[in-house]
């Protein structure tokens, strides 16, 4: 296929132009070789972009196209991932990669079907409600706030705890630590995060918790089920050891998230640092940029971004499963999202999904730029092939 014939499919395709046997031969050409694929979904973006710009009411163009730059000139390479930022707002674009799929002018619908449409809304900002709940060595129970007093020696403020510290008492006698844990359940909704009594920081995302003591010994022990970005504290002598499914992950001192949701892979990605897997298939060492994944026994080089996008309020993904895509919507919205259309499991999303914006808003655009359709079922919101 020429370039000009391309031009001319793409630009036929983007106004609604094009008759059956031309959205074939661009699907051929998009199918052709994966740089088609990136060029045409950037393309794709872009116009997707443009028009859909009166869902919201602030756009700076400047700060968006500076944005656009930053993001191209740090890989000098067409990104797979599909995201656009402003100033005062981003635009969340869900592209599906299994199929090309060509819209009509129609007149923009509801995301979701009937008039009984939940009300969502981003991250708990209410400091009434409790963004996480701490189970005591004692085993009390505390809700944990937004902002909050000092509660036995540990000071809350801006959604995290920090524990009192080693370093302020550093003559205290040690404690039986395997008697005395920790635990600190985030629900589905929300994030928060702690600053462990060695320093080292975790951010926990939505339906995790997090076993530890609450002094460390000879060694840094942690339990962790869901996801979490660590910022451990170097310390050669006493290594900091996550445990989570069949897995330990060693570190000295290194920034790194885990993502080990029940029924769901583990994955490890490092950001700088060194650490070591320990798993049932064998020890894997990573480097920065790095990433393991349990369901390939292997590490990889990857973009890191699409593993820690969720620590600046995004939600990144490429290629990614729709089910996962829904699993991750629903602990982020804390609704319950299900398929009800098989075919739909097949298929994979690239795209970025922003948490400040409410589901609606989420739910709209995957509707608007894929082929499926939501409805509401009393608590349930059932997805559908279109």
């Amino acid at each position: 296929m020429q370039k000009s014939k391309t031009e001319t499919l793409i630009q036929k395709y983007l106004s609604h132009q094009l008759n059956e046997q031309e959205l074939e031969e661009l699907k051929l050409w998009i199918e052709e070789d994966a740089s088609h694929r990136e060029i045409f979904v950037k393309l794709l973006s872009l116009h997707h972009v443009n028009n859909q710009l009166n869902l919201l009411h602030q756009f700076d163009k400047e700060a968006s196209w500076k944005s656009i730059q930053h993001r191209c000139n740090r890989s000098h390479t067409i990104h797979r991932r599909i995201a656009i930022y402003s100033s005062a707002a981003a635009i969340a674009i869900l592209i599906g990669i299994t199929s090309i799929l060509y819209f009509n002018g129609q007149k923009p619908v509801p995301a979701i079907a009937q008039n009984e449409q939940p009300q969502q809304s981003p991250l708990p900002k209410n400091t009434e409600t409790p963004k996480a709940t701490w189970v005591q060595a004692n085993h009390s129970v505390v809700p944990l706030y937004e902002n909050q007093r000092e509660i036995n020696g540990s000071h809350i403020n801006n959604g995290e705890i920090i524990f009192p510290q080693e370093s302020d008492s550093p003559h205290k006698p040690k404690l039986a630590t395997e008697l005395l844990q920790n635990k600190i359940i985030v629900p589905k909704g929300s994030e928060y995060a702690i600053v462990l009594a060695d320093g080292t920081k975790v951010k926990m995302n939505a339906d995790s918790h997090i076993d530890f003591p609450v002094q460390f010994g000879d060694t840094r022990e942690v339990t962790l089920e869901g996801e979490a970005m660590f910022e451990v504290t170097h310390d050669e002598a006493r290594p900091f050891i996550i445990k989570t499914h069949d897995h330990a992950i060693y570190v000295l001192g290194t920034t790194f998230n885990i993502s080990a949701y029940p029924d769901e892979e583990l994955s490890v990605t490092l950001i700088e640092g060194k650490l070591k897997v320990n798993a049932p298939s064998g020890e894997y060492y990573l480097l920065p940029g790095e990433h393991y994944s349990s369901a390939q026994s292997k590490v990889s080089k990857v973009d890191t971004e699409f593993y820690i996008s969720w620590t600046e309020g995004a939600m990144e993904f490429d290629a990614m499963p729709f089910p996962l895509l829904i699993a991750r919507l629903s602990r982020c919205y804390n609704v319950d999202i299900q398929i009800a259309s098989k075919e739909l499991e097949t298929m994979k999303f690239t795209g970025v999904i922003f948490r400040n914006k409410p589901l609606d808003f989420a739910l709209d655009i995957i509707h608007r730029v894929s082929d499926v359709k939501f409805e509401k079922k009393g608590e349930t919101i059932l997805v559908k092939k279109q």
